[in-house]
């Protein structure tokens, strides 16, 4: 089987009358199947798509990575043109989310028709070949990436652990891929956790973010260790990575790091 990924939104741009924005929204089509990976901060992910000769009105499925702003910011927006296609997340995605001080989550969630939502807690095939992980544990906690970030509860205002991230597995016969998008509760502890469920199938692609732009060299050399020991094929960095990451990635891994920019495409 045989992957296309398109990146509609992510914090930088070259060329092709294209837009930026800090978000990020992937659009993966199968032989038989389109499905949508976030919907960036606002509606320039459709702008985009458009100037692609993408028609998101025939996305199957639209899956949430996790609740805050700038990978839901388009939802409402989605919804508009894309009338059928379930949404896939993990019901822990409604909470109230903050940044330190501001609000962050889904914006007005409360006017959204929650029938189309599909809240999932176990891995799911929702297309042959997608599946969704929703249960990522945390079996290395240097690679977690909580900081300024709460929840609310009936408690009060507590640290988010991002109960509600998910990632997404791409498997063919012969290899399979895992894509993210903030990598909250670690890029390494997201690919432990595909790699558990295909333990013998080569890891051929890793794209995302992995909210690492502003930490220190001790959760940079991590993940770089990490994929010293599990390198893909490649390794696609982007969003909240940070330049400056992805400068160290490539020293390191040489051309099998490659920048997820807006407009790029993947195939696999």
């Amino acid at each position: 089987m045989n992957f296309k990924i398109t990146t509609l939104v992510e914090n930088t741009v070259y060329g092709k009358g294209l837009q930026g924005e800090h978000g990020l929204s992937l659009f993966v089509e199968t032989p038989e199947h389109k499905v949508l990976f976030d919907t960036g901060a606002s509606d320039l992910f459709i702008r985009n798509a458009r100037l692609m000769h993408i028609d998101l009105s025939e996305a199957d499925y639209l899956v949430l990575s996790h609740g805050h702003r700038d990978h839901t910011g388009g939802l409402h927006h989605f919804m508009e043109i894309n009338k059928t296609a379930p949404i896939i997340c993990k019901r822990e995605a409604f909470v109230r989310k903050f940044k330190n001080d501001r609000e962050n989550g889904i914006h007005h969630s409360e006017n959204l028709d929650k029938s189309r939502f599909r809240f999932i807690t176990e891995q799911t095939e929702i297309v042959p070949g997608v599946h969704v992980f929703p249960d990522i544990k945390i079996v290395d906690k240097h690679d977690t990436h909580f900081e300024q970030f709460y929840i609310e509860e009936e408690s009060g205002i507590v640290t988010d652990t991002f109960e509600d991230e998910l990632c997404v597995a791409l498997k063919s016969e012969k290899a399979m891929s895992v894509i993210s998008a903030c990598s909250h509760r670690g890029i390494t502890n997201m690919v432990r956790a595909v790699q558990e469920v295909f333990p013998s199938i080569p890891l051929q692609i890793v794209l995302g973010g992995f909210h690492i732009h502003e930490t220190t060299a001790e959760k940079f050399n991590v993940i770089s260790g990490f994929f010293g020991r599990n390198l893909p094929k490649r390794l696609g960095v982007c969003h909240c990575t940070g330049v400056e990451k992805y400068a160290m990635f490539r020293h390191q891994f040489n051309d099998r790091v490659y920048y997820n920019y807006t407009g790029w495409i993947e195939k696999i």
